[in-house]
């Protein structure tokens, strides 16, 4: 029931699973997730590297974050 969170307020949800930070498990859930209506119709809070469009290099640029 948890929303994603954007801890830092840099428009980004990073906090992908809405615990209260941002871990390996918020990778593996975007990953997951990255098909879903959620994910796709925002693209703006989970285009981590700004290409524009999210694909699995949002999921490694996540990765990287943590």
């Amino acid at each position: 029931g948890a929303v994603p969170e954007d801890p830092d307020s840099d428009g980004r949800y990073e906090d992908v699973n809405g615990n209260g930070r941002v871990d390996y498990d918020d990778v593996v859930l975007l990953f997951e997730k990255i098909d879903s209506d959620a994910v796709r119709l925002n693209p703006a809070a989970y285009d981590f590297n700004d290409n524009g469009r999210i694909d699995f290099d949002d999921v490694v640029e996540l990765y990287e974050e943590i």
